[in-house]
């Protein structure tokens, strides 16, 4: 969240220095900022959904030894 606010300050603060600049150029800028502040925020497991049994843990193994493990939400699917 941090990095979306600041994303989105800076594309603030470049609209109020550069008035003198093309407006469509100034809405873009602050379009990709929200735009890779939504990217960033993806849909992740919280705590919250681990404890309410929203998840998974997907575990990948290698020669029968357990080398990673992954928590994912469960197929609302069934």
């Amino acid at each position: 969240m941090l990095i979306g606010i600041i994303l989105i300050s800076i594309g603030s603060l470049i609209s109020f220095i550069a008035a003198d600049c093309d407006l469509r150029v100034l809405a873009g800028i602050i379009l990709v900022s929200v735009g890779i502040m939504f990217f960033i925020f993806e849909n992740h497991p919280t705590a919250m959904d681990v404890y309410q049994g929203k998840t998974t843990l997907e575990i990948t193994y290698k020669n029968g030894i357990a080398i990673d493990s992954v928590v994912v939400f469960k197929d609302k699917e069934k």
